[in-house]
């Protein structure tokens, strides 16, 4: 009887313990189907959802757990619209893969941290669409890229046959000499130099997080880790 009520205490444990889950997901709008596609498809230990229109990422683990929820930045495209084109300002959607992590904690003579020095030292301005929240006559300035990079895979073959889709149907710009305008690249998950952004449609397409938050994705993010973005 001891054994058969153990059992039973267990079972319902893990009931509850699903039932609590769902809840989360229902509260925060999570869509359960995709999150168990990616565990089954992908096994992760760990790997992001972003919610464009409510401006947050979370961090859920290989049981389904949300284990972290950080606030964010993300495009400034209309209506929360998807990247389809270079420099039209849209968050990609769908599921994407870290590529490539850049540290400026990593040694100095390593590439992930050049590459991101190199990134920081960049000058943004006014001019040319990059300000400071709030104060479109106020350059962005250097280190808009914060203390991490964790670069996706965009586009991916959903963004390419997307493109060329809009393509034939005559949707995609065209440049002054007349070509279409590219897919574009680049895109990932970052600090920011613009603390008063974070929450708003600012970037240029990456999503933005708080220096002191994006340096916690260290303990989560690697090569590989599914990054699923939703409108």
């Amino acid at each position: 009887m001891k054994k058969v009520g153990l059992i039973i205490f267990f079972s319902i444990s893990i009931l509850l313990a699903t039932a609590n889950q769902i809840n989360f997901y229902e509260r925060y709008n999570l869509n359960p189907q995709i999150i168990n596609k990616i565990i089954k498809q992908h096994s992760p230990e760990f790997f992001v959802y972003i919610k464009k229109r409510d401006f947050k990422l979370f961090v859920i683990d290989g049981e389904g757990r949300i284990v972290k929820i950080y606030k964010i930045a993300i495009g400034k495209k209309k209506n929360f619209e998807r990247k389809i084109y270079r420099n039209d300002n849209g968050t990609p959607e769908g599921l994407y893969f870290v590529t490539e992590i850049l540290s400026e904690s990593s040694p100095t003579n390593t590439q992930s941290y050049k590459k991101l020095k190199k990134m920081n030292s960049v000058y943004f301005r006014a001019s040319e669409g990059h300000h400071l929240w709030g104060h479109p006559d106020k350059d962005l300035g250097r280190n808009a890229y914060g203390p991490r990079f964790f670069r996706i895979n965009y586009p991916n073959e959903e963004d390419i046959k997307l493109y060329e889709k809009l393509k034939k149907q005559g949707k995609i710009p065209r440049d002054r000499n007349g070509n279409y305008v590219g897919l574009g690249s680049g895109i990932g998950i970052h600090g920011t130099n613009d603390p008063p952004s974070i929450g708003h449609r600012i970037s240029s397409g990456c999503i933005r997080m708080f220096n002191s938050e994006v340096v916690q994705l260290d303990r989560f993010l690697k090569i590989g880790t599914p990054v699923y973005i939703e409108k």
